[in-house]
C-alpha cells in the first residue's frame, strides 16, 4: 500500500515505510523512527475512522428517517378517513388507502398530479382550494358532494389545514365520508314529518292515546288509500229539526254542543275514529286507521253507552232527548279524500251507506246493527231482537238487529214483524 500520510510538520513517510520501521529493525536501528511510528500511524489513520464513524450514524439516521416514513405510512393507511395532501406547488404528495377506498380511485395513479385531478370526482373541489388559500390558508372545514368511480353519488365533510414542508406551505385534507349518515338523518327526518303528518291527519279524528301510539309507530299507519274492514257508526238526535224550530238559535247551538261533546267523548273512549259531524248527527268509525278484532263489539257499546248518557242527562236541558243509531261492519277504502284545497280523511264503502240507512230507519232510541256487526261483537250487554229493516235505496229488506238500551217498545213483544219492526216508520 503506498498511500501518502504526510503529517502536518511535512512529513510524508508513507503508511508502508512506518510499518517496515516497526517491523524491519529488530536490533533497535532507527530506533528513533521506530517510536515515532505508532504515532504517525494513529495520525494517519483517525480522519479514515472519522470518515467511517460520520457515515455510520448518517447511515443510522437515514434508517430512522425510513423507519419513520414507514410508520407515518402505516398509521395513514390505519386511519379511517381519507387523507390528501398537496405540496406548495399543488401537488397531490399523500393519497392514503381510505381516500382510495372513499373515491375508488389508487394511490398510485393519483401521486404526482396536479391538485385539480380531485375535481372529477369532488366538482366543487377547485372553488374550495381557492376560498382556502384567499382566506389565509387557515382551517376550513366544508360538506360537498362527491362521486365515486362507480358512480354511486357521495356526501363528504372536508377539512383543510395548512402544512408546512421544507418547500413551503402545502395543505393537509381530512375526507370524511358522511353519506350514510346522512341517508340515515334523511330518513329519520322523513319518519318525523310522517310522525307529523300523521298527528295533523289524526288529531281532530282520534283520542289523545291513540295518536300518540300511532306517532310512535307512525309507519304502522298508511295515509293513502286502504282497504280496511271496519264498523261505521251513525248516530242522529230524533225530531231535532222540529224542536230546532221552537227554540232560540243560543239554545239550540248550546244543545248540539253539549250532544257532540258527549258523543265524541264516548266514541274516544271506546278507541273510534271521529270522521264528521253531519247536521245533528255523528259519523263514527271502528277499525281505522288501525284494524283490531273487536272494532264491532266496541262501536256497539259505544252507541249503547250513548244512549244512556242522553236519557240520563236530558232532564239537565229542560226537555227530552233521544237518539238513533245504525252500525254496519264490511269493507271500505279508507284515505284521504277531497280537492287539492281541502283533504279530509274519511272512508268509503257498501258498509257506509248501510249503516247510514241503519239510522234513519232506526225509531228513537234504538240501534239497529247489521249481521256481519252482530256477529263480530260476540256477546252484548243488551236483549239484541232480529228484525228486517226497509233501507232507502234498497228493493229489499234488510235483514238487522235491534237493541234498544231503553224500555222495549210493545210491538217486539212477540214473534210477528210489525210494520213498525219492518223500519216501515214514515
Amino acid at each position: 500500500m503506498t498511500s501518502d500520510a504526510g503529517n502536518e510538520d511535512g512529513d510524508h513517510t508513507t503508511i508502508g515505510e512506518t510499518l517496515g520501521a516497526l517491523q524491519g529493525d529488530p536490533d533497535g536501528a532507527n530506533d528513533a523512527r521506530a517510536r515515532a511510528a505508532p504515532s504517525t500511524l494513529a495520525q494517519r489513520l483517525d480522519p479514515a475512522w472519522e470518515k467511517a464513524r460520520l457515515f455510520d450514524c448518517e447511515r443510522e439516521r437515514l434508517q430512522r428517517i425510513f423507519a419513520l416514513q414507514q410508520f407515518q405510512t402505516r398509521i395513514l393507511e390505519a386511519i379511517a378517513n381519507g387523507v390528501i395532501t398537496l405540496s406548495p406547488a399543488c401537488e397531490i404528495t399523500t393519497f392514503n388507502r381510505a381516500a382510495e377506498t372513499t373515491f375508488g380511485l389508487a394511490s398510485e395513479a393519483m401521486h404526482g398530479k396536479a391538485a385539480s385531478a380531485l375535481a372529477a370526482a369532488i366538482p366543487e373541489f377547485p372553488e374550495l382550494l381557492d376560498i382556502f388559500f384567499r382566506s389565509g390558508g387557515v382551517q376550513l372545514r366544508a360538506e360537498v358532494e362527491a362521486t365515486h368511480t362507480d358512480g354511486t353519488p357521495l356526501i363528504l365533510e372536508m377539512r383543510l389545514s395548512p402544512l408546512d414542508t421544507a418547500e413551503g406551505k402545502g395543505v393537509a385534507m381530512v375526507v370524511t365520508d358522511v353519506t350514510r349518515q346522512r341517508r340515515l338523518e334523511l330518513a329519520h327526518e322523513a319518519q318525523a314529518e310522517k310522525a307529523t303528518r300523521v298527528e295533523a291527519s289524526f288529531s281532530r279524528y282520534l283520542a289523545p292515546h291513540i295518536v300518540k301510539s300511532l306517532m310512535d309507530d307512525p309507519g304502522s299507519a298508511r295515509l293513502g288509500d286502504e282497504r280496511k274492514r271496519a264498523t261505521m257508526f251513525f248516530a242522529d238526535i230524533r225530531g231535532f229539526t222540529s224542536l230546532a224550530a221552537r227554540l232560540p238559535v243560543e239554545r239550540v247551538v248550546e244543545i248540539l254542543n253539549w250532544y257532540f261533546d258527549e258523543a265524541v267523548k264516548i266514541v274516544f273512549e271506546h278507541d273510534g275514529m271521529l270522521d264528521k259531524f253531519y247536521g245533528d248527527g255523528v259519523m263514527a268509525v271502528f277499525g281505522t286507521p288501525r284494524t283490531r278484532s273487536d272494532d264491532a263489539g266496541r262501536a256497539v257499546a259505544a252507541a249503547i253507552r250513548l244512549h244512556d248518557v242522553v236519557a240520563r242527562l236530558g232532564p239537565r236541558l229542560d226537555r227530552s232527548l233521544q237518539i238513533s243509531v245504525g252500525l254496519a261492519t264490511g269493507d271500505v277504502v279508507a284515505g284521504h279524500f277531497g280537492s287539492a284545497q281541502r283533504m279530509d280523511y274519511t272512508v268509503i264503502g257498501d258498509a257506509v251507506n248501510l249503516a247510514n240507512g241503519l239510522q234513519c230507519a232506526a225509531p228513537a232510541g234504538a240501534i239497529y246493527c247489521d249481521e256481519a256487526t252482530i256477529e263480530a261483537a260476540g256477546i252484548v250487554s243488551r236483549p239484541v231482537h232480529r228484525l228486517a229493516a226497509r233501507i232507502k235505496g234498497r228493493d229489499d229488506l234488510v235483514p238487522a238487529y235491534g237493541i234498544f238500551p231503553g224500555a222495549t217498545p210493545a210491538p217486539y213483544a212477540g214473534d210477528t214483524l210489525s210494520s213498525f219492526q219492518r223500519g216501515d216508520t214514515n
